[in-house]
């Protein structure tokens, strides 16, 4: 059986769509991703998996949450530390 995560919508789905659109440019760093919620919306999902989304790429370093302002790209080149 597939891995629900991995399914279209899923947490590691939206992770990698994202990740793809950091790494070819499409949010090169500093620039704010969409809310939680426009992901929502656009990966047919609720914003819990969304979040996850999020929690993991910053885990990986390729965003970074600011406070009440949202998500914002490292770009694909940012190396933590």
């Amino acid at each position: 059986m597939a891995d629900p995560a991995q399914e279209p919508g899923g947490v590691l789905h939206v992770r990698s769509t994202l990740a793809r659109r950091i790494r070819n440019g499409e949010y090169p760093a500093g620039a704010k991703l969409p809310t939680e919620t426009e992901l929502a919306e656009e990966f047919g999902c609720g914003t819990d998996i969304v979040a996850g989304a999020l929690r993991l790429l910053q885990w990986d370093g390729l965003v970074k949450k600011v406070l009440r302002k949202g998500y914002f790209s490292s770009g694909p080149d940012y190396r933590p530390g």
